[in-house]
């Protein structure tokens, strides 16, 4: 299954258009502000239900108007319609007609990624981008991660809720109801992350190999979990502090994805275009793992393809793209011809040329 068609009306600085797009690659490319991050965008939002660059929707309603309306068909003839209303901030989403009952749901049918400038967050940025990371392809390939995820967030709030409630003493014996279920939901989330951080370093290396990262044979990926040593020791540690804060100091809400080169932080050795390589890893790792354990087709989309990279690293990232199979992928950059002659492997591409908003087929491709 893949994304066949997809339209858009009110979005962002988008013209109203209906896009066909291939089933193996897609580039869509212009000038600076001419639409292209828009589209890839539009495609994330319609089928992830959440954009990859702002959490404020009403910046993704058109200058002048008050609702955006996003419509898209996949290959098995199944639909998905979304509609944002900014004067209410009300948004509707349906699938095959029936309203969708979350967006978990919209989010499962079709797994999409995105790689964009706002992706260096994945090694620059605090841990919680890199829980984002393991998150979503735990809820991908775990099939009750979902409700471990929530059992572990309700045994949080609560013991929060408790702290929170103005207990000036607290009782231990009275807090210790709340941090039996949290120790017991922690340890089921940690147990799951770090299994798949264990799959995600063996994929990652072999991944980075074939694109020639330089620093593969130093590269550490490590999961940290929220703490060390014992969880029900550190709750008692951190009493005093837990209460004056009001909130839990440690356990999987404050985990990390560790990435180190070396004994040193990836972020603090690495150049910009090294790091690019190694988030590109980090997410083909996540397509490859999601199709040897789920079978779903997924989506693979890069925002700025060619930023940061030489041409060998361009023609290695492509080379790693084609290797994945019954993968969609949609690509955006300034200048197609820096492409035509690295994708001579694909049989199916789609070029298409955004200029002030308009999107129109490439018949030059």
């Amino acid at each position: 299954m893949y994304l066949s068609e997809i339209s858009t009306d009110g979005f962002r600085n988008l013209n109203p258009c209906r896009v066909d797009l291939s089933s193996d690659l897609n580039i869509i490319h212009g000038d600076n502000a001419a639409g292209k991050s828009s589209i890839l965008e539009a495609v994330n939002y319609l089928v992830s239900g959440r954009s990859f660059r702002t959490a404020k929707q009403n910046h993704l309603v058109s200058h002048n108007l008050d609702h955006f309306t996003l419509f898209g068909r996949f290959s098995d003839s199944s639909k998905i319609g979304v509609t944002y209303n900014k004067i209410d901030k009300t948004r509707r989403t349906k699938l095959n007609d029936e309203l969708a009952r979350s967006l978990s749901s919209i989010a499962s049918l079709y797994p999409a990624q995105t790689l964009s400038p706002e992706s260096y967050h994945l090694i620059d940025s605090g841990p919680n981008q890199r829980r984002k990371y393991l998150d979503w392809l735990l809820f991908h390939v775990e099939h009750n991660y979902q409700a471990v995820w929530s059992d572990f967030y309700k045994a949080l709030k609560l013991r929060n809720a408790f702290l929170k409630n103005g207990h000036s003493d607290v009782n231990i014996s009275e807090l210790e109801v709340w941090n039996k279920p949290f120790e017991q939901s922690a340890a089921k989330v940690n147990e799951l992350r770090i299994k798949i951080a264990k799959v995600i370093l063996t994929k990652v290396v072999d991944i980075l190999t074939k694109l020639h990262f330089s620093e593969v044979g130093q590269l550490r990926i490590s999961y940290y979990s929220g703490y060390t040593g014992n969880l029900s020791s550190r709750l008692s540690e951190s009493v005093d502090k837990d209460r004056l804060l009001g909130t839990t100091q440690y356990g999987p809400h404050k985990a990390d994805l560790k990435l180190k080169i070396g004994k040193h932080l990836a972020k603090d050795v690495l150049s910009r275009g090294q790091k690019k390589l190694l988030i590109n890893g980090l997410y083909l790792a996540q397509t490859e793992i999601l199709k040897e354990l789920t079978q779903k087709d997924s989506l693979f989309m890069i925002d700025d393809f060619s930023s940061e990279l030489d041409e060998g690293n361009q023609s290695a990232l492509i080379g790693a793209l084609q290797a994945q199979n019954n993968v969609q992928i949609i690509l955006s950059c300034l200048n197609a011809d820096v492409l035509k002659h690295l994708i001579k492997g694909y049989n199916n591409v789609r070029m298409f040329h955004v200029e002030h908003g308009d999107i129109k087929v490439d018949k030059n491709s």
